[in-house]
């Protein structure tokens, strides 16, 4: 049954029209899609150009544990790693004044974070210059045992089960191989050495050495 033109709303009236032409409407798709595209390739091309700080270095094996340890308990999901270009973000993030002129995060200081951990959202607080907030390490085992006794009312749920499980020396040794092999630059001794370095080590001692190693890097 035919519908009267005058019931329809403007979005079913546009429906219809681009209905009736639906061979320009696929020819002005694509080629809005090409100049999407088109405005893409420079920064694409361009990513080789990062400039990488000299003192950013790889995680060491303790650290690159810790860093597992994070991952496995979804910590990104909560706290981000990225400061923004925002005074009120640098004031905040750089109260010590410890990260130059110019203290948001640069695209060269995630050359070796693989994956990045940048995460999305700030239910805790970004942790990319927590060696500069906080580099107390009996602080930081404390809290992830028990976040409430260190920062009253906080609703971070307890970590303490990382300091009974024992890093696997092994996987270690193995993520380092790999990720020699898309160009983080561990040295043959770093990779041969790592199993010795986290044995005996718990998850949540590796996790608090990952923490210091935040931002430690980018201090001027």
């Amino acid at each position: 049954m035919a519908h009267s033109n005058e019931n329809l709303t403007w979005y079913e009236k546009l429906s219809h029209k681009l209905e009736d032409k639906g061979l320009q409407f696929t020819v002005w798709t694509t080629i809005a899609i090409l100049i999407g595209g088109l405005v893409e390739l420079p920064p694409f091309f361009l990513m080789g150009e990062v400039n990488t700080p000299k003192d950013v270095t790889p995680y060491s094996a303790v650290e690159l544990a810790g860093r597992d340890a994070y991952q496995q308990e979804g910590c990104f999901y909560c706290h981000t790693q990225m400061i923004r270009p925002f005074k009120w973000e640098t004031d905040r993030w750089d109260r010590n004044r410890e990260y130059g002129p110019e203290p948001y995060s640069k695209a060269g200081e995630y050359v070796y974070e693989h994956p990045f951990l940048w995460g999305s959202k700030r239910t805790g607080p970004d942790l990319w210059h927590e060696a500069s907030l906080n580099n107390n390490a009996t602080w930081q085992a404390d809290h992830l045992k028990n976040p409430q006794l260190m920062s009253p009312g906080s609703i971070m749920p307890s970590y303490a089960h990382l300091f009974e499980e024992m890093v696997d020396a092994d996987q270690i040794q193995a993520n380092m191989k790999a990720l020699k092999m898309i160009g983080v630059p561990y040295s043959d001794e770093e990779i041969e050495s790592a199993p010795a370095r986290v044995k005996g080590m718990t998850k949540g001692d590796a996790l608090v050495a990952y923490l210091l190693k935040l931002g430690r890097d980018q201090k001027k």
